[in-house]
């Protein structure tokens, strides 16, 4: 006779004893600033779910042809992404990217790829790890869908998005990925940590859909929302 026990664990978040998958229990899981309600194509929240779009997007669609962001940038998500970027917590990837898994695992129109947000090389070897790169490897493990890296390469070295304003954002980034081999995919989902402006985004989806790609979305665990 086999005997079967939990594995448990102490929350990131409130130090309780969990037997979830994952280091963050219930109660706090309940407690995430998830987005109930957002536009299809940008994944910004709106007030009237019925009409599915934005006005942005109504009249100026962006490159993506869907977005699925999970929550606010607001705590405690802007702490465990904080954590995961800028204190090498990779256990706060497993999570993420778990809740991640969850609330898309029952979509029925599922990529034939995941394609993590590239870093340029600099950027890289300062982080020493790409963190959408390592949100997606659960991502993938779950839904059992491949992860390309080899796919984009990001060419330059550009100012950090965060410091810029929106019109700063589309020309900083622009032109600054390159499809690195003639694997042709019908349908890729992007994965990135926090979305804001779109602009990396739609750069990417962009020159995607240049290489032949015919259908780009974008998984991201956050949508930050600017003031």
């Amino acid at each position: 006779m086999h005997q079967f026990f939990s594995v448990k664990s102490s929350c990131v978040l409130c130090g309780d004893t969990t037997s979830e998958p994952i280091s963050l229990c219930k109660p706090c899981q309940g407690d995430l600033p998830r987005i109930k309600n957002a536009c299809e194509c940008c994944g910004l929240p709106i007030l009237e779910p019925s009409l599915g779009l934005c006005g942005d997007c109504l009249t100026s669609p962006l490159e993506v042809d869907y977005t699925k962001s999970l929550f606010y940038y607001d705590s405690p998500i802007d702490h465990l992404i904080g954590q995961l970027k800028f204190k090498e917590a990779l256990s706060a990837a497993s999570i993420l990217g778990h809740l991640l898994a969850e609330s898309v695992e029952m979509v029925e129109d599922l990529p034939d790829v995941i394609v993590p947000v590239p870093l340029h090389k600099k950027r890289l070897v300062q982080r020493g790890f790409n963190q959408s790169l390592e949100i997606a490897r659960p991502v993938s493990k779950q839904l059992k869908l491949p992860i390309d890296t080899n796919l984009v390469r990001r060419t330059k070295s550009t100012r950090a998005q965060a410091k810029l304003n929106v019109s700063e954002r589309k020309k900083n980034i622009k032109d600054c990925f390159e499809i690195q081999h003639q694997q042709i995919y019908q349908h890729v989902v992007l994965i990135d940590d926090v979305m804001t402006t779109g602009s990396t985004i739609n750069e990417l989806a962009r020159v995607l859909k240049l290489s032949g790609v015919k259908k780009v979305g974008v998984w991201s665990i956050a949508r930050a929302i600017l003031s």
